[in-house]
């Protein structure tokens, strides 16, 4: 099976917002399309709380215009030609940090220091357990050192329901290193240089 990693450029907006069309995650015990819209560029939020929108189709258009104007960043994963897969792979997202820096042990902002942060990953059902996950983490960390960045974040979760973003063990397999825990939630960093 040969799985091909994409970066997201902004002629990929459709083939993102069909892939979470089709693709729901669990949250709270219901199936919702969340399409990633939290987790962008800082310079796309206007107001308090302006990170998640009511309706499906609010949340699908403001994704698709996110991904057109470079502000949602990350990766795609095809097979056969099928977006088989989804890693939120964004910088400049320091709004989004500081609002999962109420639940995780995230440092603060050093202001000297280029972060990539990995958020969340969605695969298909009939592609999970193929090792995507890790080929997206492996292509992220490649491209972040290559762009200058000092280090790639992520932020698992030992609570299995909160799978998306992704297991403690496949981030260490990948050489990042947990640098803080709190209640079961992890932040791990590869330093890049």
């Amino acid at each position: 099976m040969d799985i091909l990693i994409k970066k997201m450029t902004p002629g990929m907006a459709e083939d993102y917002a069909r892939f979470h069309d089709a693709t729901p995650y669990m949250d709270n015990g219901k199936e919702v399309n969340c399409y990633c819209v939290t987790w962008r560029s800082d310079d796309t939020y206007t107001g308090d709380n302006d990170h998640w929108y009511a309706t499906q189709e609010e949340r699908r258009s403001r994704a698709v215009q996110f991904v057109k104007d470079g502000k949602l960043q990350g990766y795609l994963a095809y097979c056969g030609g099928r977006v088989v897969g989804w890693c939120n792979a964004t910088a400049n997202c320091r709004g989004g940090v500081g609002y999962l820096r109420a639940y995780w042990p995230i440092a603060e902002d050093n202001a000297d220091e280029k972060v990539k942060s990995i958020f969340c990953f969605l695969i298909t059902p009939d592609m999970q357990r193929h090792g995507i996950a890790t080929l997206f983490t492996e292509r992220v960390c490649k491209d972040a050192a290559e762009e200058g960045f000092d280090c790639v974040e992520a932020y698992a979760d030992k609570n299995p329901e909160v799978c998306y973003r992704g297991p403690l063990a496949m981030y260490e397999k990948c050489g990042f290193t947990k640098v803080a825990e709190k209640d079961g939630r992890i932040v791990v960093r590869k330093t890049l240089r």
